[in-house]
């Protein structure tokens, strides 16, 4: 009886040694992607800003079409509560707030559709209120649905809109191209 021994031989591997091997690449990004990634957002970049300037006139056309609608809602308001209402335009700070007269003028506070507004600030507006008006920055609106004559114009990149009184006393939002100057 032969007994055949049999020997196992163990490989000692360095974790610390690395060995290079021509068929492997090396982890890390070559200029040229990098170069291909730079461009890729440049573009991104571009087409934003490209749809961002066509969406400041969709959102000036929007602040129109809105404060038209509150004007509305306000001649409903006082004519329902039989009471003076108006609202208040600071231009220099583009915002606007409703008000109710009770011995003097206080902001409308039982409803929210009436809270102080803010136009944003990449948009500009001009108020222009009647020459009967009480204050130069105030549209008043009567008992009886009269609203003083005023025209507020918020202008955006390439036009402006116009919200006034028509002859029959209806709040219209007017599309005019915007003139520099």
């Amino acid at each position: 009886m032969s007994q055949s021994s049999t020997t196992t031989s163990y490989a000692v591997i360095n974790p610390t040694v690395q060995y290079y091997s021509p068929g492997i690449r090396e982890c890390g990004f070559t200029l040229l992607e990098i170069m291909v990634v730079v461009l890729l957002i440049g573009v991104s970049i571009a087409v934003i800003a490209l749809n961002l300037e066509r969406d400041i006139d969709q959102v000036a056309e929007q602040e129109a079409h809105r404060f038209a609608a509150l004007v509305e809602h306000l001649r409903d308001e006082s004519v329902l509560t039989g009471r003076l209402h108006g609202i208040e335009i600071d231009e220099p700070q583009s915002r606007y707030r409703f008000l109710i007269f009770d011995k003097k003028w206080l902001p409308v506070a039982q409803d929210d559709s009436f809270r102080p507004r803010v136009i944003p600030e990449y948009l500009t507006i001009q108020f222009n209120a009647g020459q009967d008006q009480i204050e130069n920055s105030l549209v008043v609106v009567d008992a009886l649905g009269e609203i003083q004559p005023f025209f507020l114009k918020i202008i955006g990149r390439d036009f402006e809109y116009v919200v006034n009184l028509n002859a029959n006393q209806n709040v219209e939002v007017e599309r005019k191209p915007h003139e520099e100057g």
